[in-house]
């Protein structure tokens, strides 16, 4: 049996002359790459500089999109109105998308980041206000969300929309990511052990000891891990070691 996963990362989080993580470094490493869109992070220079050097390697382009909270990281849940986050949300995505037009690429997809991630599985005004702007906007795009509601309401938005793989944080009991509100390092090991898990079983294991289930195209790397580039060489060795291909995201979506 032959097996294929794509590997998304989140990048281009710093701000004004604050840099967070090694964008350049790790872009080689994945083939999905998702940019923050000055939301929770990033800004105009930023922005372009990981385009452009994404766009170079041959990487997917997403928008990383957030809520309006530089200060929190977007790490901070917001109440806010399902038609003002449907704005914010398009208005991000067209931000990145001028600058991959710009580098002669093609934005692929679209990831909620931190807060907003759980906000749209959880609760379905959110989830319709993140389907709407992408569907608005353009259709084609893919969308990494977590599960519950995102992948509900898919087809009537006329969206692809697909949960990810979380094997750099633990998993709670109802499927969703414990979010950290500052990256730790990970054992390098542990990570790519679940990865293969996730691969080869589509399973992995909750805090409270459970099992859960987990069928997905792609598995996510936090690009603000202190030591993201050493843990994402070990899951491609353990990956290629376990004849898993990586593929782009396109094709493991497929």
């Amino acid at each position: 049996m032959s097996w294929q996963i794509n590997i998304n990362s989140d990048m281009g989080e710093g701000y004004g002359r604050w840099q967070l993580g090694s964008d350049e470094e790790l872009i080689p490493l994945v083939p999905t790459v998702n940019i923050a869109c000055g939301f929770h992070a990033g800004d105009p220079r930023i922005m372009h500089r990981v385009t452009a050097a994404a766009i170079a390697a041959g990487a997917d382009v997403g928008a990383h999109v957030a809520l309006p909270d530089l200060r929190g990281f977007g790490r901070r849940p917001i109440d806010i109105d399902a038609d003002d986050l449907r704005d914010d949300l398009l208005y991000q995505i067209g931000a990145l998308d001028a600058f991959v037009r710009a580098e002669g690429g093609t934005m692929r997809h679209v990831k909620p980041h931190g807060s907003l991630y759980a906000m749209c599985g959880r609760h379905e005004h959110y989830a319709r206000a993140l389907l709407h702007a992408v569907a608005r906007y353009d259709t084609s795009l893919i969308v990494i969300v977590g599960q519950g509601w995102p992948e509900l309401l898919a087809d009537s938005y006329g969206l692809t929309v697909r949960h990810e793989g979380y094997i750099d944080l633990d998993y709670q009991p109802d499927g969703f990511p414990q979010v950290e509100p500052v990256k730790k390092a990970c054992d390098p090991d542990e990570v790519a052990r679940r990865a293969v898990a996730i691969v080869k079983e589509r399973t992995a294991r909750a805090l409270d000891g459970s099992r859960i289930e987990v069928a997905t195209p792609t598995l996510c790397l936090h690009g603000d891990m202190p030591n993201v580039l050493e843990v994402a060489a070990r899951v491609r060795d353990r990956l290629a070691e376990e004849d898993i291909e990586i593929v782009d995201l396109a094709s493991a979506v497929r």
